[in-house]
C-alpha cells in the first residue's frame, strides 16, 4: 500500500469513518422530516400554558390572560423568553400593562400584579405558567437539511467530549460490576445492543435510531484518533511522511523511505491490549449490571 500516492491512501483510510457519518446523517435527516429531531436546546417561549392563583387572587386570569397567549412585553419591557417575563413581573407591582399576541391580534391587558413576600423582600407574581418546549422538532424537507447539519455537529461535539472524559470514567465501570451503575459510564456493543432491543420492545423507535446514529458517529470519531492500529494512526503516518518529504525537498535532499511499521509494533500492541482490556471490562459490566432505559 505504501506505493500509492498520499491522496489515495488518505481516501482509503477515510472511507470507513466517512461512511459512518453518511449513515448517521441519512438517519437524522429521515428523522427530521418524519419523527422529528430531539430538542437539544429547549428554549421556553413566552407562551402561557395556564393561569393560576397567587394566594386568594388570580391576577393573570382576572385580567383576561388565556392559555396560548404569547406575552410580548410586561410594563414596557420586551419579553422574548419566559425568563424575561419572570424578571419583568417580579419587578412590577399593582396594575401593569401586559402586551400579548393572541392569534393575529395584539392586545394590551392590565394585570394587577400581586406582591408576594419572599426571603429578603417582596416580588411580583401574576399567576401564569409557561408552555413547555416541544421534546422534538419536525422540519420540512428543505429546513431539515440545516437542522440535520446542526444536530450532527452537536452530536459530534458531544462524542469528542465523551472520548476526552473516557479515562476518568473507567474506574466507575469497575465499581459498577459490584455496585450501582452510573448511567453516564461507558458501554460496550453488548450494552448498546441491549438498549436498542429495549427501545424496540417498547416501540421507542426514535430512541433506537438515535442509538444507531450515536454508535456510527462514535465509531467515526474513534477511528480517526491518531493511534495505531486505527485509521487515524495510518492517516497520521501518511501525512507525516508527506510533510517530512516536503521539508527534505526544501533542503535539497531526496525523499525518505516509508515509515517502518515494525518499529511501531510494540506501541501498537500496547494500545491493542489496553483496548481489549477496556472492552472486556465494559462487556462484563453490561452483562452483570446493565444500563437500562428509564
Amino acid at each position: 500500500m505504501w506505493r500509492y500516492p498520499a491522496w489515495k491512501r488518505t481516501a482509503m483510510m477515510l472511507a470507513g469513518p466517512v461512511m459512518h457519518v453518511v449513515l448517521a446523517v441519512a438517519i437524522l435527516y429521515a428523522m427530521a422530516v418524519s419523527l422529528g429531531l430531539p430538542n437539544l436546546r429547549p428554549v421556553t417561549e413566552p407562551v402561557v400554558a395556564a393561569t393560576s392563583c397567587v394566594g386568594a387572587v388570580c391576577p393573570a386570569g382576572a385580567a383576561g390572560l388565556r392559555p396560548g397567549d404569547r406575552i410580548e412585553s410586561v410594563a414596557g419591557r420586551p419579553t422574548p423568553l419566559w425568563r424575561d417575563v419572570i424578571a419583568a413581573v417580579q419587578a412590577a407591582g399593582g396594575p401593569t400593562p401586559v402586551v400579548v399576541r393572541r392569534g393575529g391580534e395584539t392586545l394590551t391587558l392590565t394585570v394587577d400584579v400581586a406582591r408576594v413576600p419572599q426571603s429578603g423582600g417582596e416580588i411580583g407574581m401574576m399567576g401564569a405558567t409557561p408552555q413547555p418546549p416541544p421534546a422534538s422538532l419536525q422540519y420540512d424537507p428543505i429546513d431539515a437539511a440545516g437542522a440535520t447539519a446542526a444536530f450532527t455537529g452537536e452530536l459530534v461535539s458531544g462524542t469528542v467530549t465523551q472520548l476526552i472524559a473516557f479515562p476518568e470514567r473507567v474506574p466507575a465501570v469497575v465499581r459498577a460490576i459490584g455496585g450501582e451503575r452510573d448511567p453516564d459510564t461507558p458501554i460496550s456493543m453488548v450494552g448498546a445492543s441491549r438498549l436498542g432491543g429495549e427501545a424496540v420492545e417498547r416501540g421507542r423507535w426514535g430512541t433506537f435510531l438515535l442509538l444507531l446514529v450515536s454508535l456510527n458517529l462514535f465509531l467515526a470519531v474513534f477511528n480517526l484518533l491518531p493511534l495505531l492500529p486505527l485509521d487515524g494512526g495510518h492517516l497520521a503516518i501518511v501525512w507525516f511522511e508527506r510533510v517530512r518529504d516536503a521539508v527534505r525537498r526544501m533542503r535539497g535532499r531526496p525523499a525518505a523511505g516509508p515509515i517502518d511499521f515494525t518499529r511501531l509494533f510494540p506501541a501498537t500492541m500496547v494500545l491493542v491490549a489496553l483496548g481489549g482490556a477496556v472492552m472486556l471490562l465494559t462487556i462484563t459490566a453490561d452483562l452483570v449490571n446493565p444500563i437500562r432505559l428509564s
